[in-house]
């Protein structure tokens, strides 16, 4: 599959997670302080990314050994993924006063590129050039 094929495709996955994402954030940030509610947002947005960009996007069989490897893989580079999005939402919302949607917005273009080049790179070892 073509590189820009797979990037189109993770940026639907993107959308979808991004929905489970802000949904989830929004829900538990009555209970819990913004970066809290936002990292669980992300957590769960980040599970959903990736049971539908393993075999969908990046072609990846559904077996346990393959899932599991590379769910670990994903996770580590979530790490950095999670430290990007908070960082983004704190400056967004609270330094800079924007409503969480657009903050969250900001986040997910930003931690989606650095998800997919990396997941592409180390998880998946795609060349990045067509």
């Amino acid at each position: 599959m073509k590189l820009s094929t797979k990037a189109l495709r993770y940026s639907v996955v993107g959308v979808i997670a991004f929905l489970v994402d802000f949904g989830a954030t929004w829900l538990i940030l009555g209970i819990l302080p913004l970066l809290a509610a936002n990292t669980l947002g992300f957590l769960a947005a980040n599970l959903v990314n990736f049971l539908m960009a393993h075999r969908w996007v990046f072609g990846h069989p559904w077996t346990p050994r393959m899932l599991l490897t590379s769910y670990v893989a994903v996770l580590g580079i979530s790490v950095v993924g999670v430290l990007l999005n908070n960082a983004a939402v704190w400056v967004t919302v609270e330094l800079a006063g924007m409503q969480l949607l657009l903050g969250k917005i900001i986040a997910a273009v930003f931690v989606m590129a650095w998800n997919f080049m990396a997941r592409l790179i180390w998880v998946y070892k795609t060349k990045v050039v067509e």
